[in-house]
């Protein structure tokens, strides 16, 4: 295999695949509105039953970050993410890739992956009403199904990370060979001096042996659930900073999630627009979220501000849009100010949601974390997600749902504030390592090493 190095040469071949794998398989799920707003409309369906569809499909995607760790462990992000079934398999493994291929980089990496990703919800609501109006819903499943089979070219770019200073295998098996044919004759004599080693000898071997067979007795023993914990790395959940990041980002992605999905239906309902403005909307919004994408993570990189920061500003920028939106929705330049507001906050939520996880735990244990936090959200997905709904049909306006939503939001920033978790001049802290010795110096030093993953 050929030797790797991290922040340089095939590392930026990962970016790009890992945004082709975003370009095809997310343009349902970012037009899910748009795609199936009118059909929705003559089905009847309410809009807790469109909230509730939208976060079964979450749900179900999450839940599957509870075996994607265990995956990672046995096999590379390259086998996982070709095999893996859906969105839940993916993008553990697409983000174990960039974390993998970058340390000192990371940000400008996922800041160039994140908004190479954003091209799409650009171009494909402008798409997506040509496709409604000449093959209806329908087609335009079947047609975004063929664009989700490119994939799998990015899915070939994700090479597995080898540490530049290892051997590669093609020099390991000819010197073997090599080793092997020049040592048959001394192989051959320890042979013979093993035959003739004396009784006392023959003892102790016998007695390590039998130490061995009752240490690994001993080890199989263990119960049911203590593998179960070994395999997922639950001691993760001992470590209270870590959960209240993962209820934090779970609670505000479900809120930000579903303003996003529904969008067309506010704009529609609030706003009065047609399907024509609602597509120009959202490609205004798009813009911005891919302006966003590129050059906040250049000012954070500059000004050492730390992901859960520009995180929790995000959220307070999305909050500020919709109350805008609330208040004066109904005048169309206002609508487009709320879009320059919240496609900018939306980028930047976009690209730093994706590296509060690695900043926070050693990367041997990024994959179990972040199948947890998937697991999390998926939880709290279905369980808040229809709230929001609900809140539609007993207000009879989109208006208390988006109050409910800020409200959601919100709550994440007030809960890592009183966690001490949201400080723009904080060190990152890290979670103890699995020999239960702390890692609390800061990455610098780790990451200019390159584990072997495979």
């Amino acid at each position: 295999m050929t030797r790797c190095e991290a922040d340089r040469g095939w590392a930026w071949m990962v970016v790009l695949g890992v945004t082709i794998i975003n370009l095809s398989v997310l343009p349902i799920q970012q037009c899910y509105g748009l795609i199936f707003g009118k059909r929705f409309t003559s089905l009847g369906i309410s809009a807790t039953q469109t909230s509730l569809i939208l976060h079964l499909n979450g749900t179900i995607c999450c839940s599957l970050g509870l075996i994607s760790g265990p995956m990672m462990k046995k096999f590379s992000f390259r086998k996982v993410a070709f095999f893996g079934i859906g969105q839940g398999i993916n993008y553990p493994a697409t983000s174990l890739a960039l974390n993998t291929y970058f340390r000192k980089k990371r940000n400008i990496a996922m800041g160039l992956c994140v908004t190479l990703t954003g091209l799409g919800p650009i171009l494909m609501p402008l798409l997506i009403v040509k496709l409604l109006d000449a093959y209806a819903t329908t087609g335009t499943l079947l047609i975004f199904a063929g664009i989700a089979a490119n994939s799998f070219v990015g899915v070939c770019l994700l090479r597995p990370f080898v540490n530049k200073d290892k051997i590669t295998t093609e020099d390991y098996d000819v010197k073997n060979t090599t080793v092997s044919n020049e040592n048959e004759s001394d192989v051959e004599k320890y042979v013979v001096e093993c035959q003739l080693l004396n009784n006392q000898e023959q003892i102790k071997k016998q007695e390590n042996l039998e130490k061995f067979f009752k240490e690994a007795k001993t080890k199989k023993k263990r119960s049911f659930f203590q593998k179960i914990s070994a395999n997922l790395d639950l001691m993760l959940l001992q470590d209270l900073r870590y959960i209240l990041v993962v209820i934090g980002m779970g609670i505000s992605l479900v809120a930000e999630t579903n303003f996003n999905a529904l969008m067309p239906f506010v704009l529609e309902k609030v706003s009065g627009l047609e399907i024509k403005e609602i597509a120009t909307i959202m490609s205004i919004q798009a813009a911005f979220d891919i302006a966003g994408r590129l050059c906040i993570p250049l000012l954070a990189q500059k000004a050492q501000w730390t992901p859960r920061y520009l995180y929790v500003i995000s959220l307070i920028g999305s909050t500020f849009g919709r109350m805008i939106l609330c208040i004066w929705g109904d005048d169309y330049l206002v609508v487009i100010l709320v879009a320059v507001i919240v496609g900018v906050a939306k980028g930047t939520k976009a690209v730093f949601q994706a590296l509060i996880i690695p900043d926070y735990v050693p990367l041997e244990r990024l994959p179990a974390a972040s199948g947890i936090q998937m697991v999390c959200n998926g939880i709290l997905s279905i369980s808040l997600g229809p709230i929001i709904g609900m809140v539609h049909d007993l207000t009879g306006s989109y208006i208390g749902s988006l109050h409910f939503t800020s409200a959601m939001s919100m709550f994440c920033v007030f809960l890592w504030l009183l966690g001490g978790l949201w400080s723009p001049l904080g060190n990152r802290v890290k979670v103890k390592k699995n020999g239960d010795t702390p890692n609390e110096k800061c990455s610098s030093e780790n990451q200019n090493e390159s584990p072997d993953i495979r």
